[in-house]
């Protein structure tokens, strides 16, 4: 191979300009990754604030659901005790007459 003193001078160029685009190139390297660090920091903190938000609304959801159980039971609780059954009158004075709880057959009309 022979020497070719025009790729020596290309070769000696490029030597001495890479320390200069690295002196260049390392606070644009820097500057853009403290800026990529503040977007994930901001998105974080915005899934965060939306997980919170989230989660506040499953609580009161929830306190709200047990709260209408809780007066659900509670009506159904005054509704047989404030009101009494009516008493039946019996037609055979000698035989009362059954109640079911409805789990009897039926009986087609």
């Amino acid at each position: 191979m022979a020497f070719s003193p025009l790729s020596f001078a290309l070769g000696l160029a490029t030597a001495s300009l890479v320390p200069l685009l690295a002196r260049v190139a390392r606070p644009l390297a820097v500057e853009t990754t403290a800026a990529g660090i503040a977007v994930v920091q901001g998105a974080q903190r915005f899934f965060a604030e939306q997980v919170e938000m989230f989660e506040d609304i499953w609580a009161e959801a929830q306190a709200r659901h047990e709260h209408m159980d809780a007066e659900a039971v509670a009506a159904a609780a005054a509704a047989s005790v404030d009101t009494p059954e009516p008493e039946e009158e019996l037609t055979d004075p000698g035989r009362a007459r059954r109640r079911g709880n409805g789990s009897g057959r039926r009986r087609a009309p």
